[in-house]
């Protein structure tokens, strides 16, 4: 007789970026609430488990039934082992690539990026086609994934913040300014000036790469946009986008389900 399936009630999912740490609780099939921490290594597992157990006591969840993980910050990534084992009495799964029905063109496979990775197991997941898949962030990745559920590669780049930060580092008389999109084309200052090439700098950058990865899937495949600046660039794509805010935190529950199905 085969093994009763394993029931999740309550799943957390934490994402670990270089920038914030995204929490979502996934309850009676839907997200129920998300939360945002920012990213610090310093921070030992007490300074985040707290924070956790409150959100969570703030909507009547004392601990919940599996925690999964993806983590792009290698010094965080046992702090949230040890959170984990404090909000769920299972084991912590923590996601890194390959597998959970997706396959991967990668060299070493498990050196690509576990952000990368479930987004594009969710997007393939949700839409089953080829399609690439874009997170604008602290950086700005552009993946493409083949009909048949392959991850083929892609590209990095820079994201905002990161140019901002080249421009002023490097030199000696531009200053430190925060990223954004201007509504207009010519600046009449250097903060102006600044921003509008930063802002459609990296529009022009995304725009170009999309480009590219449409010419090697040989078809304008869709394209799925998620991270913390695709609301900003969206309208200045060079195509419709299929906006996917959580699609990082459904990579991991569909992650975790393949893993649950198999167990």
């Amino acid at each position: 007789m085969d093994a009763p399936r394993r029931v999740v009630d309550y799943l957390l999912a934490i994402d670990i970026g270089n920038t914030h740490i995204k929490v979502g609780l996934y309850h009676h099939g839907k997200w129920q609430e998300e939360w945002r921490l920012s990213t610090d290594p310093k921070r030992t597992a007490d300074e985040y488990r707290i924070p956790l157990k409150a959100f969570l006591q703030e909507v009547l969840v004392e601990q919940v039934d599996q925690v999964v993980m993806a983590s792009v910050v290698p010094l965080l990534t046992p702090v949230f082992h040890r959170v984990a084992q404090a909000l769920s009495d299972a084991e912590p799964l923590q996601i890194m690539p390959p597998g959970y029905g997706l396959k991967v063109q990668y060299t070493p496979a498990d050196s690509l990026g576990a952000d990368r990775f479930v987004d594009a197991l969710a997007a393939w997941r949700k839409y089953e086609t080829s399609l690439v898949v874009v997170d604008v962030g602290t950086t700005a990745t552009v993946d493409a994934v083949s009909r048949d559920g392959v991850f083929l590669g892609g590209t990095i780049a820079p994201g905002p913040h990161f140019l901002a930060q080249a421009l002023a580092q490097g030199t000696a008389q531009l200053p430190l300014i925060p990223p954004g999109i201007p509504d207009k084309a010519l600046g009449q200052n250097t903060e102006e000036a600044i921003a509008i090439g930063v802002g459609y700098g990296f529009i022009g950058m995304v725009n170009e790469l999309i480009t590219r990865t449409w010419r090697a899937l040989g078809e304008h495949a869709p394209v799925i946009l998620t991270g913390g600046w695709a609301g900003r660039i969206m309208s200045h794509l060079p195509c419709e986008v299929n906006y996917e805010p959580m699609l990082t935190l459904d990579g991991l529950r569909y992650a975790a389900e393949y893993q649950f199905h198999r167990e």
